[in-house]
């Protein structure tokens, strides 16, 4: 791998994978179209760990608490977090994970099939920009942080196991569903993000069990330049996710999904 394509690729890493559009579809799109080979198993891994950054870096604040929160669980450490929003959403986080990873185990080989076939990773293109489309008018958007509960934990986990299907926006589909769950904008783009580093991070491990150490032989440079794009451009597009959600700008984003959802299906 050249060093212009790791930067072209961690700059799409970091875009896609915060903004609304399937970061899955459009890598599926480009190697059934344009005969674009992935670039390996490790650059994809190196990358995701970029928008992990991101997210460390964009939501520090919150996920500080969280870490402060997940201290009080030690033998005399409850404090001040005994009952702090924190607290919850750390048990929130672990509960909404379950239906997203038995999600992933069963969807696994079909989210494959579909990979490489355009019109159905059209059709979930397609299927994502009715969702943004609704979301504009979805819920009151009157719900704080405090108030998600189980319900809303496990409504969002599953929306992030349709996240697997090549097309379906994995933040477009949790955003949404929060906002269903009548969440405030900011609150459902911080539960959707936080929600998805235990995704990432496991289907990351899972791939690296799958397919094996030995295939993940690459040169040093092209993974941090990979890394540093993602972070970057990944720091400005999750940035750029929370004005979208709370100043409901989601349309232009469903558009742009539905025409390449029709261009894919067309042309497929």
């Amino acid at each position: 791998m050249t060093l212009d394509q790791a930067l072209v690729l961690g700059v799409l890493q970091g875009a896609t994978e915060f903004l609304p559009v399937s970061s899955s579809g459009h890598l599926a799109l480009a190697q059934s179209f344009a005969a674009w080979q992935g670039p390996g198993l490790l650059f994809e891994v190196v990358v995701h760990l970029g928008t992990l950054a991101a997210i460390a870096l964009v939501m520090r604040g919150r996920l500080w608490g969280l870490v402060l929160a997940a201290l009080s669980f030690l033998p005399g450490r409850a404090g001040a977090y005994r009952h702090s929003v924190e607290r919850r959403w750390l048990f929130l986080i672990a509960l909404g994970s379950v239906p997203t990873a038995v999600m992933g185990l069963l969807l696994h080989d079909a989210a494959l099939a579909i990979h490489l076939r355009p019109p159905l990773v059209g059709g979930a293109l397609l299927v994502t920009a009715a969702l943004l489309v609704l979301s504009e008018r979805m819920g009151r958007r009157s719900r704080g942080a405090e108030a998600l509960g189980l319900a809303d934990a496990l409504i969002i986990g599953v929306a992030q196991g349709f996240g697997l299907i090549p097309g379906i926006s994995r933040s477009g589909a949790t955003v949404a569903a929060a906002l269903w769950r009548d969440a405030r904008g900011e609150v459902a783009v911080e539960f959707s993000i936080l929600l998805s580093v235990p995704a990432v991070l496991g289907a990351s491990l899972f791939e690296i069990q799958r397919n094996g150490l030995a295939t993940l032989g690459a040169e040093v440079v092209p993974l941090l330049v990979g890394f540093g794009a993602a972070f970057v451009v990944g720091s400005l597009s999750l940035q750029a996710l929370r004005w979208v959600v709370t100043r409901r700008k989601l349309l232009p984003f469903g558009v742009y999904c539905a025409l390449m959802g029709a261009g894919a299906v067309l042309l497929g």
